[in-house]
């Protein structure tokens, strides 16, 4: 408890839920006027083998592997022989393992902040709607992003959750916003992540290439945590129920783009419940905590060379495209965005 009070921002009550103890045991301690091995007399009743110095122990544990390899972490039996050796513990290791599991899973909960720094932190999510579009009913998929703080947040839509379109969609709701933040969070897409998952998931070649060039780190997800994004999975419902009701008729996708951008726009007039402020008077606060952007506009296509045939088509991506004539046989440049070619 003590080690909460002076290493974390912790409150009492976050400590008792971790600790799975009452407030009013960690308040008595919290202050280190009196210390847990210091009892006085009591009824008989027998000792609990777990007490609160070994919780304090186990969740050090935990807290340090945040931070270490996954292969370098604390199995249970190491932290059962490091209870023996460095506290004495004369229990069994089947009663660490059990307070080991409980501990894991009420620290999964507490560790997510609840609150965020100005421009820290962007949470991003795909999401897909139903729209008419030149004429023809189809399904596009939504790019969401929001700012943690303000609750700023950025839409665009795309025919396709390719590479192309989660690259262009971050660059340009980069921004929108103005700047960079400290990380961005998503979960586990094959578009983001070469292999892993979770806090040890990594990053695509061209994702971490393009988070370089922003300066941001980039955060993936546990699996089936999806409240570790809750903030823009919220979004992805809010907007397909207000924009996109009713079906949109568009002409094309550009102008359903420039509409998008119109909604976020007013977006900023409205005041999230608990809030003092509007979106947009908590955006100007995070004007001058934003990471500037970098001069040069990172390239997010896809780009090849390849050889026109006889017919003048080439293909990309499983698709044929035509090209002037006079290009028949000869290499050409052919660059894929989100959408268009």
């Amino acid at each position: 408890m003590r080690y909460y009070r002076e290493h974390t921002d912790f409150s009492q009550r976050n400590v008792a839920k971790i600790l799975g103890i009452s407030r009013n045991t960690v308040k008595k301690y919290w202050e280190g006027q009196t210390v847990p091995w210091e009892r006085k007399p009591g009824s008989g009743r027998k000792k609990d083998i777990i007490t609160d110095e070994v919780k304090v122990f186990i969740m050090k544990c935990l807290d340090s592997d945040q931070k270490a390899p996954r292969k370098q972490q604390h199995t249970t039996h190491k932290i059962y022989t490091r209870l023996v050796a460095e506290c004495g513990f004369e229990g069994c290791e089947a009663s660490v393992r059990r307070a080991v599991a409980e501990l894991k899973d009420k620290v999964s909960n507490v560790f997510v902040p609840l609150s965020y720094d100005p421009a820290e932190a962007v949470q991003i999510d795909w999401g897909e709607a139903t729209v008419v579009l030149g004429g023809i009913k189809q399904k596009i998929q939504i790019w969401c992003m929001r700012e943690c703080h303000s609750g700023d947040i950025f839409v665009s839509a795309f025919y396709r959750q390719n590479e192309e379109s989660f690259l262009e969609g971050i660059v340009k709701g980069l921004e929108h916003f103005g700047g960079t933040p400290r990380k961005i969070i998503f979960d586990n897409a094959r578009v983001a992540v070469k292999e892993g998952f979770g806090y040890h998931a990594k990053a695509t070649d061209k994702y971490f290439s393009l988070s370089a060039h922003y300066a941001f780190k980039p955060v993936f997800c546990n699996p089936a945590q999806g409240h570790e994004k809750g903030l823009v999975e919220g979004l992805v419902g809010l907007v397909r129920r207000n924009f996109f009701v009713p079906v949109p008729n568009i002409s094309t996708i550009d102008e359903l783009n420039k509409k998008l951008l119109e909604y976020c726009a007013v977006y900023r007039n409205h005041k999230i419940p608990g809030k003092e402020l509007t979106v947009g008077e908590m955006t100007e606060n995070c004007k001058d905590h934003w990471i500037p952007l970098p001069p040069y506009r990172y390239d997010t296509s896809n780009t090849l060379q390849i050889k026109v045939d006889d017919f003048s088509l080439v293909r990309f991506d499983h698709n044929k495209y035509s090209v002037p004539y006079q290009y028949s046989s000869k290499m050409i440049t052919v660059k894929g965005s989100g959408n268009q070619v």
